[in-house]
């Protein structure tokens, strides 16, 4: 009997996502006995996967259906024409795709990578999971049970395993420890607190080439007087790199906690007499061979810049959370209320108390004082989630810069629930805080909207900050000099004219010289709300020419509320009374055009 049967778990992440998804099943694994690594796609030896006998893949879709940069390579192994159809007879496999259901190529990647699995002669003891961030409980909604089943499938191979009693073990994923004064084992040195630990040397993700960049500008685009504070902001570069992005393109940066929740987090060390100082070093060695510790965790660090720049101070707590406080809680009330909403039974309860009111992990804490008070290192980094990179579509061409700045649109969140707290955008926040001079690392990323021939006519579609990468486009054009409002329709809509239109003054002189068709829709202007999709209905006649008879692409930015789907109704709409037919044959129409790719869609 082979008392650590290996199980490997690999992820495929564009947003880290897949990979925190990927250490909780690597965890519930090791839980239970098994053994086997858990790494990148494009990190594994591809080659080694015919040796393999059973495996889960977690893999998040990006863009319009495209497989994340940490797996490229393996996918593009996987495809050769050359590889038998029994390569992987050994294998038995798992799926689970995260996706994102307002995207017409929801979860492609996992789908693609189950199919291809299956032709080369594995075997899927589960049929795909297919986990959609627009549930209510988040990719956990399909992710738990999904899991639950592949491990009652691997019972059939492995009846001695016990599946029932998983939340009773803790199993950190490195021994991870503090170093205080005077500790024989600090490395003393003279970075400030402040200095970015991602981008220090040998902490750089292999896939992806880093900027410096200096902020020159950060000016508010809103009046003063609107209920959101709309950021344009300008990066220059320091060194002599050149940047090479398109309209479309995309600016990443990863940003940082709030002072106020920093030092609230170490307000409830001192509270509960938790030996944890921001100046303490925080040391991280590798406690399973299968569990690698993060090339940015392996040089210490302070425990301020772990608590400025690691750990999301502002998340909203999983059900993963709640049963993690369970397990070190020493409170009867406070244990059996955290099993209670970390159970499936309390999924409503969980809602009501987390999720729907945004409530963050700091102030989960506060409420579940007794379970803090037993807060120790190795659970903190379970408890905490990373903080992700957030992504920004380029507002700027880099032939006006000299290929030298970016500039991105930012709506700064802060909105209002139930709590008496305001609620903050941890990214957004951080990016309004930012001064000239101030320096920070970002990296670009092509973006998913392809943009035809300057000759072929564009009906751009946006709402919001969504202009950002059309106004790229334009400029980018302007400086081609093939800027023409014969093919540039723009469809903007905002709620006023003076008060939220972006980029007002260059837009509406581009249309009085000719080089843009602009159609504006200010919702909150007349006494009936009107919307861009009441808008495009107005000019149905022109739509249809430039759609169906020269062959024109259509794309929408924006919310994915109701704006993209109000705009297509609109549009199959014009098919409909123009082409003379039904609503339904008028959609299938739309739909033909999406998956030519004549019509894009980019939501958030």
């Amino acid at each position: 009997m082979n008392l650590n049967p290996r199980l490997l778990v690999l992820y495929g992440s564009q947003t880290y996502t897949a990979k925190e998804l990927a250490e909780r099943i690597w965890r519930t694994t090791k839980t239970l006995g098994f053994s086997g690594p858990v790494m990148a796609m494009d990190d594994y030896p591809i080659s080694a996967l015919i040796h393999e006998e059973y495996a889960i893949f977690v893999c998040s879709t990006t863009g319009q259906g495209d497989e994340p940069e940490n797996m490229k390579q393996f996918w593009k192994f996987l495809l050769r024409k050359n590889l038998p159809a029994n390569s992987l007879v050994k294998l038995k496999y798992g799926v689970l795709g995260l996706g994102d259901s307002s995207y017409i190529k929801f979860n492609f990647v996992g789908k693609r990578l189950h199919k291809r699995l299956l032709q080369l002669g594995a075997t899927a003891l589960i049929d795909i999971g297919l986990c959609d961030y627009q549930h209510d409980l988040g990719h956990d909604a399909v992710m738990v049970p999904w899991l639950n089943k592949y491990l009652t499938t691997l019972k059939i191979y492995f009846p001695y395993i016990n599946i029932d009693n998983l939340s009773s073990t803790f199993v950190p994923k490195w021994n991870v420890s503090l170093l205080r004064e005077g500790d024989p084992n600090t490395v003393m040195d003279t970075n400030s607190l402040t200095e970015d630990i991602y981008f220090s040397k040998g902490c750089r993700d292999k896939f992806v080439d880093y900027f410096l960049f200096e902020v020159e500008s950060n000016v508010r685009t809103t009046d003063e007087k609107h209920f959101q504070d709309v950021r344009l902001i300008r990066f220059n570069t320091v060194t002599d790199a050149v940047l090479d992005y398109l309209p479309g393109d995309i600016f990443i940066i990863r940003p940082r906690n709030r002072k106020e929740d920093i030092n609230e987090l170490f307000s409830i060390f001192e509270e509960h007499n938790i030996d944890i100082k921001p100046h303490y070093k925080l040391l991280v060695e590798k406690c399973h061979n299968d569990m690698p510790v993060p090339p940015f965790l392996k040089i210490q660090r302070t425990m301020y810049e772990i608590a400025e720049q690691y750990w999301d101070l502002r998340a909203y707590p999983s059900q993963y959370v709640f049963s993690l406080l369970a397990f070190i809680s020493e409170d009867k009330t406070e244990r059996d209320k955290c099993l209670e909403l970390s159970s499936p039974a309390g999924e409503e309860d969980w809602l009501n108390y987390s999720r729907r009111p945004r409530r963050t992990i700091l102030e989960v804490l506060r409420d579940f004082h007794h379970s803090a008070s037993k807060l120790t290192i190795p659970v903190l980094f379970e408890l905490f989630s990373t903080i992700k990179p957030r992504s920004f579509s380029i507002a700027s061409s880099a032939l006006m810069y000299q290929k030298r700045k970016i500039d991105i649109l930012v709506a700064v969140v802060k909105y209002r629930t139930k709590l008496k707290k305001a609620r903050y955008g941890l990214a957004s926040n951080w990016l309004k805080t930012l001064n000239p001079g101030d320096r920070v690392y970002g990296w670009l990323k092509a973006g998913t909207l392809m943009f035809p021939m300057p000759h072929i006519p564009l009906i751009m579609i946006c709402t919001g900050t969504g202009i950002a990468p059309f106004h790229s486009l334009i400029q980018e054009c302007n400086a081609t000099r093939t800027l023409d409002g014969v093919n540039m329709h723009l469809f903007y809509g905002c709620r006023y004219c003076h008060k939220d239109f972006h980029f007002k003054d260059a837009l509406e002189e581009f249309s009085r010289e000719g080089k843009l068709s602009l159609y504006c829709a200010f919702s909150r202007e007349q006494d009936a709300k009107k919307y861009v999709q009441h808008m495009i209905l107005e000019y149905s006649q022109m739509l249809h020419h430039l759609i169906m008879e020269r062959y024109g692409y259509v794309y929408i930015i924006g919310s994915s509320k109701n704006m993209p789907e109000g705009v297509k109704e609109s549009l199959a709409e014009i098919m409909k009374i123009m082409n003379g037919l039904e609503m339904e044959h008028a959609k299938n129409l739309i739909q033909r055009l999406e998956r030519d790719g004549r019509l894009q869609v980019e939501t958030w």
